[in-house]
């Protein structure tokens, strides 16, 4: 004994567990079993700290597989506490996780002999499934869980009640996984484990009833799990056996753990209906009542959400209402100032479902000109979902019973009475009977009582939307109280009025009205008609509606007055594209500040004192915009390369020739062409046209003032600065090549102007050649464009 220390106590119990002499094993055994059987959770967070803690787990798991019963069953005894913690769970898996895993081991002990080593395996077993990390590592094979669970099943059969018990909890822990209640009802021991279940649910050990409770609970919260325990629920007398439970009086719990399973059965119609046609129904309903008068918060709130259950079907409300203690009792909690919110919830919504009838509203009644009388009242759906019948009485004469909510007054009762007092009553299946609705009194109309139809029914004013109808009183003894007008036999309007006006009709619709008197007691004469057709609708909305584009940003719109104003004229709305742009009595309108390309729908609506008439929409698209190309860039390969040099400056001797012979007259057989110019994105040039005329002329305006601007400058000067600073190229006129002004970093202009005076309107400051040359052009730039001038006019006058 002198490999260990001495002697073996609980803080040496580890270094004797992992000594080769089996004897030194044994003992430490015992000392680790009287520890773990504590439940302090001590020795768990030892071994976890141990230096050598997963030799100590190898060894306990070898002790399973010994020949030793008395070992096996105390490493079993050490292993159901250690599978509680789940740190140890984890480390468990880490330091066992071979071909045969503790799983795999623990499932076959609950196969042996010795009664102490299966329940001690069960109790391992229900260890290790209480902790979530512990169920996903059963889970994780299927064979070795489709073993243990066969194993666990099979010990629910078993005579000692711990055994049972330990088994239970095994699948009551199993079935808080979803996973674990899937592969529990689809496997092929399904049926029988819930048969067996069932017989646990009336065990004498309480515990093992309330863990097949909460197991069958928990199994029906799957449509495939509810079918299967309602399949042998009546061969397993499941119901009495819950309701067995729920009164047992074993404590709280119980009737707790018996309410889940009850309300997870009920939850559905078919299970819902299992339980209302049970015996063991009223006894259920006396265990609910006991619940809630017994004091426990947790147990009254239970009853209450079970109750909430029963009565979400029509059945469910009738079995509570016969019971009248339990609904006052449900009553009381409500009214009780120390009920929870989450109890008042409950009993709320029960009481919702549990509420009587209440008083109808009074009927509707019409008065045909047959003579017929038709009841009408509204439908009725009360929260209870109970089918309610209909009683029309005529004071105590039943006229109709039943599930309709119109009928026709027989004609023989009509007949036999002058005066009806209608009421209305309404009743469920259950006996419950609401109060009358308060009567509508109706006198019968006699021949001599209908007044007659009135006369001179005509059209005082038609619209594309209204019909102005005017009548005289009918003739006759019977003074009318009222009016009714009808459009197409559709009641449109009651009034005391000899007239009316009927609104919201289509335009260009043909309509007959017709208008009848009312007499005492509501009996209608003969109709007077009159047919009418609705004026267009275009009538009344302004006219002509034209769109005049003027450019890239502006467009003129104008329109004519309504052929057929409606009513008073106010103002004219006009809208692009939805959005108000003038708003006035004018008829023109020119909407500046466009998008260029831009598609542009326009309307004109008319502002009346009847109303608004919108016109036609008229859609226009503003013009292209010519520069869409400026920004490409000066160097691209589709521009022709320079292949010639510069030209040299005009000399200030020439610029003074051409002034000086542009200033005299041309001879009479020859006349000065105009001059076109012409700026491409491309090859811009300027190109000088001959007329065949002979006749004589000066020199236009407009190149009388380019002239002057180059009386202005002084060219030498101008020219070096311009070949300095100036982003503009100008090139000699010959056979190959034409004038080309390349511009860059600016917008293109397609300039096509012959130079020709031309009249100024008034507001018209500067001519086209001023709006683009002279204040977009620089110094530099604006010397090329008249050295260009210069050479074209020169050309002209050597001619």
């Amino acid at each position: 004994m002198t490999c260990c220390p001495v002697p073996c106590k609980r803080s040496t119990a580890l270094s004797w567990l992992v000594c080769p002499n089996l004897v030194h094993v044994a003992i430490s055994v015992k000392v680790l079993r009287e520890e773990a059987q504590e439940r302090s959770g001590a020795l768990a967070r030892r071994i976890l700290q141990e230096r050598h803690g997963e030799q100590c787990a190898t060894v306990l798991t070898r002790l399973l597989d010994g020949d030793d019963v008395w070992l096996c069953s105390a490493a079993l005894c050490i292993f159901g506490v250690l599978l509680e913690n789940e740190a140890m769970v984890q480390k468990l898996q880490e330091w066992t996780n071979e071909d045969r895993d503790l799983c795999w081991t623990l499932g076959k002990l609950l196969q042996r002999d010795d009664v102490d080593v299966v329940l001690n395996a069960a109790g391992a077993v229900a260890s290790l499934v209480e902790t979530p990390l512990g169920r996903q590592w059963l889970l994780q094979d299927h064979a070795v869980f489709s073993e243990v669970l066969e194993n666990v099943v099979c010990l629910l059969d078993n005579g000692r009640e711990n055994i049972v018990n330990s088994a239970a909890l095994t699948l009551a822990r199993l079935s808080l996984c979803e996973k674990a209640c899937q592969q529990l009802i689809s496997h092929s021991s399904a049926l029988r484990t819930v048969g067996r279940l069932a017989q646990c649910l009336a065990h004498s050990h309480t515990d093992t009833a309330m863990n097949a409770a909460f197991t069958v609970g928990r199994l029906c919260g799957s449509e495939q799990g509810r079918r299967v325990i309602l399949a042998g629920a009546k061969e397993h007398r499941l119901v009495s056996s819950l309701q067995a439970l729920l009164s047992s009086g074993s404590g709280p719990e119980a009737g707790q753990t018996a309410c889940f399973a009850l309300s997870c059965v009920g939850s559905e119609e078919d299970g819902h209906a299992l339980l209302m046609e049970s015996s063991s129904c009223p006894a259920i309903l006396n265990g609910l009542l006991s619940l809630l008068k017994s004091g426990d918060a947790d147990s009254t709130w239970f009853a209450a959400m079970t109750i909430r259950v029963l009565v979400s079907q029509p059945v469910g409300v009738i079995r509570v209402r016969e019971h009248r203690s339990l609904e006052e009792q449900l009553k009381h909690l409500s009214l009780s100032p120390s009920t929870g919110p989450d109890l008042q919830e409950e009993l709320g919504a029960s009481l919702r479902k549990l509420r009587r009838l209440s008083k109808p509203p009074p009927v509707t009644t019409q008065c045909l000109q047959s003579g017929a009388c038709i009841a009408s009242w509204e439908r009725q759906e009360p929260e209870s979902g109970l089918e309610v019948t209909y009683s029309l009485f005529d004071g105590n004469t039943v006229l109709y019973r039943g599930s309709q909510c119109q009928v026709t007054v027989p004609q023989s009762h009509l007949q036999s009475n002058q005066f009806l007092s209608l009421r209305l009553n309404l009743s469920t299946s259950d006996g419950d009977t609401s109060p009358f609705s308060d009567p509508v009194e109706i006198r019968l109309a006699r021949a001599g009582d209908r007044p007659g139809a009135p006369q001179e029914l005509r059209v005082l004013g038609c619209t594309a939307t209204q019909v102005r109808l005017r009548w005289a009183e009918p003739k006759g003894e019977v003074k009318p109280k009222s009016f009714q007008v009808f459009c197409d036999d559709v009641l449109v309007e009651t009034t005391t009025e000899l007239g009316a006006t009927v609104s919201a009709l289509s335009p260009k619709t043909t309509y007959t009205f017709s208008v009848c008197a009312l007499g005492p007691g509501d009996t209608a004469g003969p109709h007077s008609s009159t047919t009418v057709q609705t004026d267009e609708g275009q009538d009344h909305a302004p006219s002509s509606l034209t769109v005049v584009i003027l450019g890239r940003h502006e467009l003129h719109i104008s329109w004519g007055a309504p052929a057929a104003p409606l009513g008073r004229l106010f103002n004219y709305e006009l809208r692009l594209n939805g959005c108000v742009v003038y708003l006035g009595t004018e008829r023109a309108h020119t909407a500046r500040r466009l998008t260029a390309n831009t598609g542009y729908t326009c309307t004109v609506t008319a502002i009346t004192s009847r109303g608004r008439c919108q016109s036609r929409p008229v859609t226009r698209r503003t013009a292209k915009d010519e520069y869409l190309n400026t920004r490409r860039c000066l160097h691209s390969p589709s521009r022709q390369p320079i292949t010639h040099p510069l030209p040299s400056p005009p000399v200030v001797g020439e610029v003074k020739e051409v002034k000086s012979k542009a200033t005299r007259t041309v001879p009479q057989h020859r006349r000065l062409p105009d001059v076109q110019m012409t700026i491409h994105h491309r090859l811009p040039s300027v190109q000088v046209q001959p007329h065949s005329s002979g006749k004589s002329q000066k020199l236009t305006s407009e190149v009388q003032r380019v002239m002057g601007y180059v009386n202005e400058l002084e060219a030498s000067a101008l020219w070096n600065s311009a070949s300095e600073c100036s982003d503009a190229g100008v090139f000699p006129v010959n056979a190959a090549d034409r004038p080309m002004i390349l511009r860059r970093g600016h917008q293109e202009h397609n300039i096509s102007q012959t130079l020709r005076p031309s009249p100024r309107t008034q507001g018209q400051s500067d001519s086209p050649l001023d709006r683009h040359l002279r204040p977009k052009i620089s110094p530099g730039r604006r010397l090329s464009i008249t050295y260009i001038f210069i050479s074209t006019v020169k050309t002209v006058l050597m001619r």
